[in-house]
């Protein structure tokens, strides 16, 4: 009876002759396997509108699928790239050890800040212990003291200021008369009469403010030159 095609029962698993209708291990009915073939749809046909569209998007995953496989292969190169080149990069350079011992470099000094000018508010010329008049004065060898000179001074108002390290003395004929500031009193000066002429002028500069007398000379005969 080996011809005889046999089941297998679906509870318990033996075997059995195809002819019985239930398992005689244990009772199980027999199903039968039905003979039906599935229907197809229409996207497996490729003639139909359907099979298109379904071909058509069997290729574009085939294409998606394919770049997304292109891509992660590009991000492993990648990657692998990385490591080898921060693999061969060079170490920390060591710092060389600051030498302590070192002469520390000198501080220079600080500039220093300059001087303020000071300010006069006047200045003026005394002769004989007078403040000098607006003509100026005449030199004559007949009553000039001795060597033929005369000595004026200057005063800057306030007098608290000191003018002894800025005053200038000239004269703007010095082939008539010369200007000598008295040693260790600068405040005071001689004028000495050299020749004779008209119209010379003494002049007195303090800080930038400048005052002026005029003077002539004659000879001795008190005529002038």
């Amino acid at each position: 009876m080996g011809f005889i095609p046999r089941v297998t029962c679906r509870r318990c698993g033996r075997q059995y002759s195809s002819l019985r209708g239930r398992c005689p291990y244990c009772g199980t009915r027999r199903v039968k396997q039905s003979d039906r073939v599935p229907a197809t749809s229409a996207s497996t046909d490729p003639s139909t509108a359907a099979g298109e569209r379904a071909a058509s998007n069997a290729r574009w995953q085939l294409i998606f699928g394919g770049i997304l496989l292109l891509a992660v292969i590009l991000a492993v190169v990648v990657l692998v790239s990385i490591s080898l080149n921060g693999s061969t990069q060079p170490g920390p350079v060591a710092t060389p050890p600051v030498n302590t011992n070192a002469p520390a470099t000198p501080t220079p000094p600080p500039t220093p800040s300059p001087t303020a000018t000071p300010t006069i508010e006047s200045l003026t010329i005394y002769c004989n212990g007078e403040p000098a008049v607006e003509g100026g004065y005449v030199m004559d060898p007949r009553w000039n003291g001795t060597g033929q000179t005369l000595v004026i001074s200057a005063v800057a108002f306030p007098q608290t200021v000191d003018i002894s390290q800025d005053i200038v003395w000239s004269s703007s004929n010095e082939s008539v008369i010369t200007v000598t500031p008295t040693a260790g009193n600068p405040t005071t000066c001689t004028l000495t009469q050299v020749g004779t002429g008209t119209g010379i002028t003494i002049s007195c500069t303090v800080f930038g403010k400048t005052v002026t007398l005029p003077m002539n000379a004659t000879d001795q005969n008190g005529v002038l030159g």
